[in-house]
């Protein structure tokens, strides 16, 4: 036990960097090395390797010096050389332990990397079968309600704001992502956070599905909840405003959250990145897209990220330009008011030149033109040529006195030459000026030189009227152009240019529009426009852009070629001006004849399309007695039939006959002849009588038609709905082809309730007659005859065809398709004896005109023909008429940006408090 004891105590730890210890021998043992350390695996023996390894070793060997002899007894004296012996023995021993100590520690850290390098791969032998057998974290991870609860879910009771109901589930669809929620969990949090009417909803549902609500998914609940709160109507809309989607006065993070939210409802229209980022590019605005489409980005979060930077630079820009412009206006309005400080100074005396520099000086904060807001015609919506309000200046009336003065006398603002000579005499006063010149400003001009050319081009997205001029010493752009295109910037030039013009005066020009790009045959070419006040041209182009280009012009074709490096070669053609034509009378060309000169007869022939041919159409050829040449007679009796009911006390109403023309009792003759032949009108001797009037149809014959306003006073009206244009178009997604067929005098293909018969009476010239079909006028026949079409056509409604009263269309996404839609459509036609009109019917299409629009596969716009109505549209005089332009132009106001705001001062005018004092007042509210 005495030596066992003694070897404890002898045994000291050693304290390594990370905190743990391990024994370390004493004196009596620094000679006895230790056995190898056992190997022990990690997973047998989780203790320190080191401590195992220092716990084995060989017994204690007896106590002797190096040499072998016996050690010194600690009670025998020592000699100064037996002290020095012991110390370095000491230090000797000292280093000996430290190596054995640093070989240790290294042994224990390659041990300890092993046992992790086992533990890890260990772990993973058990992870890859769950992955194997398809059974991931996620599916396993179960959540809690009460873990649901910890993220405060908000309740639904029912709403009838979509958005508010697009919100919630949203909400929901954010926590259970985060939570990693199973699917079958996820139906099961929803509809508990259900309330009120929401889970009245939800109970009834429930109850349809009967055991198979247990097996329904999160994306059918959505489904089902979407349905209900979110209906196809609201969906349908917020496709529409997807794809009417633009940037307008929003900035672009608005404009992007705008986007982010209304492509949900549009998955089609954005199904991968690059569609997703030019959707959005496409509406940016013209300044912002135009520079952003110069980098081609493919990705939808690099277009974001780069009009985020754009705009920021632009509005850096704006402002700078802005505070330019304040400064200058400030200044010069306080030298206007006060002139300059003359307390120490003798006051000098203000010529009529100074005064023109000193206005010269100023810019429009407005328009950027050499004046004052206050006179800034664009501002003040005057004349741009003459200055006047009442009228633009495309129309003025004194064009041609402006015309002729602006070619005779400098322009205002401008000094003349002697201004320029007194400025360059003041030597340090002013800072230098470059010299430029314009051999052209005006059309007059133009006309007199044989080395421009004229022409139209794009320029921000607005066609600009342009001169290309290789007289010109640099490239210009109107004052006025510029003021009325948002898209053009103005900045200060840092040297002033003087510009010398073709009758001998000088500009001063100070502003530049940098880096404005150019549309010229489908390239895209820059230019830096200095900004002068011209009026006939919108911009000069002129050799330092040219020059660029390598442009190359010929004045004789009055075109310019383009040989730009690495690029094939185009040609602008400009406006080539035409020799007035030569003509003589028909004496003069008698006497040539005479002469033995030679004639050549022209003749002009009208020219139309081809009738179609019923042979010649596919599918259609098949049906011909879907398509006679006139209606065989009455029609059957049918599932629908027109009733007129009366308010009840009503007693028979009868009209004189109208006054007619001569050529119109001709026609009424006609026409009353072929209605009794084909049975659709009778004699009568009924006590109702309406008069008769024709009305003319676009090829120039005329309609019969009954004026039956009396009747329709007393009728009760059918509450039958017709469909609204805008839901019958959203049918038309992804539609390619289009068939439209018209059917023959629609209304005549219904009878008339017996006991209604004799109310259809109708009094002419040549007797008393009744309706036995459906006649034109009466106030319920739309809705009737619509109540026909959708019971014959039930089936097959928005799936491929589309019925709105008597015009019926076809649409299909591809040939195959169309042909077994078309072949449906007329056999149910002929089944049930409706016969169309083959002249007005049109088949296998790619665009095609129905209901005001035109329809392709590239989406819906506005028929051109009646865009030219609306424009040319005469001003209204009266009440009446301003109502009639406002229900034409309101019809495509889902076209019109703004369109209430723009109505807004016509709208006002139907009032009754609001009268129309004088004709000039309505002039300028129409043209607004």
């Amino acid at each position: 036990m005495a030596r066992g004891s003694r070897r404890g105590r002898n045994r000291r730890p050693t304290r390594f960097a990370d905190g743990s210890a391990a024994w370390t021998p004493s004196k009596q043992q620094e000679d006895v090395p230790p056995s190898p350390a056992r190997s022990v695996h990690p997973q047998e023996h989780p203790v320190n390797p080191v401590g195992s390894a220092l716990e084995t070793g060989t017994p204690e060997t007896p106590r002797t010096g190096t040499s072998g002899e016996p050690r010194i007894q600690p009670n025998e004296p020592l000699s100064a050389s037996q002290m020095m012996e012991a110390m370095m023995q000491q230090q000797a021993t000292s280093r000996s332990d430290m190596m054995r100590m640093m070989e240790m520690q290294q042994r224990f850290m390659e041990q300890q990397q092993q046992f992790m390098q086992q533990q890890l791969q260990h772990q993973r032998q058990q992870m890859t079968p769950q992955y194997l057998q398809g059974a991931t974290s996620r599916q396993e991870h179960h959540v809690s309600l009460a873990e649901f609860k910890k993220f405060a879910p908000s309740a639904f009771k029912g709403t009838s704001d979509p958005l508010e109901s697009e919100t919630w589930l949203n909400e929901m669809e954010k926590i259970f992502n985060a939570l990693r929620c199973p699917d079958e969990d996820r139906v099961t949090f929803a509809t508990f956070m259900l309330l009120g009417e929401a889970d009245i909803w939800w109970n009834v549902e429930r109850g349809k599905m009967g055991q198979n609500t247990t097996s329904l998914t999160w994306e059918g609940f959505k489904e089902l909840f979407r349905d209900k709160y979110i209906p196809q109507s609201v969906r349908r809309q917020k496709f529409r405003e997807f794809t009417r989607l633009e940037q307008g006065n929003m900035t672009v993070a608005e404009y992007a959250a705008k986007f982010e939210e209304l492509a949900r409802y549009a998955p089609g229209q954005v199904e991968n990145e690059r569609e997703r980022a030019e959707k959005f590019e496409s509406g940016l605005r013209a300044r912002i897209r135009q520079q952003v489409s110069t980098f081609e980005l493919s990705s939808y979060k690099d277009v974001v990220n780069k009009a985020l930077v754009v705009e920021r630079g632009l509005n850096d820009t704006q402002e700078e330009r802005e505070r330019i412009l304040k400064k200058r206006n400030r200044q010069a309005e306080l030298q206007n008011k006060h002139g300059k400080n003359t307390e120490f100074r003798p006051k000098k005396q203000t010529t009529g030149n100074d005064k023109t520099q000193r206005k010269d000086t100023v810019k429009c904060y407005r328009c950027g033109g050499p004046h004052y807001q206050s006179e800034c015609n664009w501002f003040n919506g005057n004349c741009f040529s003459c200055g006047q309000q009442g009228h633009r200046a495309d129309t003025c009336p004194n064009r041609g006195e402006q015309q002729t003065r602006q070619a005779s006398q400098p322009i205002q603002g401008a000094p003349t030459n002697q201004a320029t000579q007194n400025e360059q005499q003041q030597g340090g006063q002013q800072s230098p000026r470059t010299q430029g010149r314009v051999y052209a400003l005006t059309q007059h001009d133009a006309d007199a030189s044989n080395t421009v050319v004229t022409g139209t081009i794009e320029i921000s997205s607005t066609n600009a009227y342009i001169l290309i001029d290789p007289g010109a010493t640099h490239s210009f752009v109107s004052a006025d152009f510029v003021g009325r295109n948002s898209t053009l910037i103005s900045l200060p030039l840092e040297t002033e240019l003087c510009v010398s013009i073709p009758n001998g005066d000088v500009i001063l020009v100070n502003s530049v529009c940098k880096d404005c790009i150019l549309n010229i045959e489908g390239r895209k070419m820059k230019v830096d426009l200095l900004v002068l006040v011209m009026k006939n041209f919108d911009m000069i182009l002129g050799m330092d852009w040219l020059a660029a280009y390598h442009a190359t012009v010929d004045c004789f074709k009055k075109t310019v070629k383009f040989q730009i490096s690495g690029q094939p070669e185009f040609t602008f053609s400009g406006n080539r001006v035409l020799p007035p034509p030569k003509v003589i009378s028909a004496i003069q060309a008698k006497r040539l004849l005479r002469k033995g000169d030679e004639g050549f007869l022209a003749m002009v022939v009208g020219t139309q399309l081809e009738e179609l041919k019923l042979e010649d159409i596919p599918i259609v050829r098949e049906f011909p007695d879907a398509f006679p040449e006139d209606l065989p007679g009455l029609p059957p009796d049918r599932e629908v039939e027109f009733s007129i009911d009366l308010i009840p006390g009503t007693g028979p109403i009868s009209k004189a006959p109208y006054r007619m023309a001569p050529a119109e009792l001709k026609v009424l003759k006609e026409q009353l002849q072929e209605l009794l032949d084909k049975g659709f009108v009778r004699p009568s001797v009924s006590p109702w009588g309406a008069p008769v009037l024709f009305v003319k149809k676009k090829d120039g014959s005329f309609r019969l038609c009954i004026d039956y306003r009396e009747i329709n006073g007393v009728t009760v009206r059918n509450k039958y709905p017709l469909p609204r244009i805008d839901d019958l178009f959203d049918q038309l997604q992804g539609a390619q082809i289009f068939s439209k067929l018209d059917l023959r005098s629609g209304y005549h293909q219904l009878r008339i309730k017996a006991e209604d018969i004799p109310k259809t009476a109708f009094r002419t010239r040549y007797g008393h007659y009744e309706f036995l079909v459906m006649p034109f006028g009466l106030t319920n026949a739309p809705a009737v005859f619509m109540d026909l079409m959708n019971r014959v056509f039930k089936s097959y409604l928005d799936q491929f065809v589309v019925v709105f009263i008597d015009d019926i269309l076809v649409y299909s996404k591809s040939p195959q398709e169309h042909e077994e839609h078309l072949r449906i459509v007329l056999q149910t036609l002929r089944e049930n004896k409706l016969y169309g009109k083959l002249q007005k019917c049109e088949f296998w299409l790619n665009s095609i005109t129905f209901l005001g629009h035109v329809i392709s596969k590239d989406g819906i716009s506005v028929d051109p023909k009646k865009v030219e109505a609306v424009v040319d549209w005469s001003k209204p005089t009266n009440v009446s008429e301003v109502r009639s332009f406002l229900g034409m132009a309101g019809y495509y106001r889902r076209f019109v940006e703004g369109f209430s705001r723009i109505a807004m001062p016509l709208s006002r005018l139907t009032q009754k408090q609001v009268k129309l004092n004088g004709r000039r007042i309505v002039s300028r509210v129409f043209r607004s």
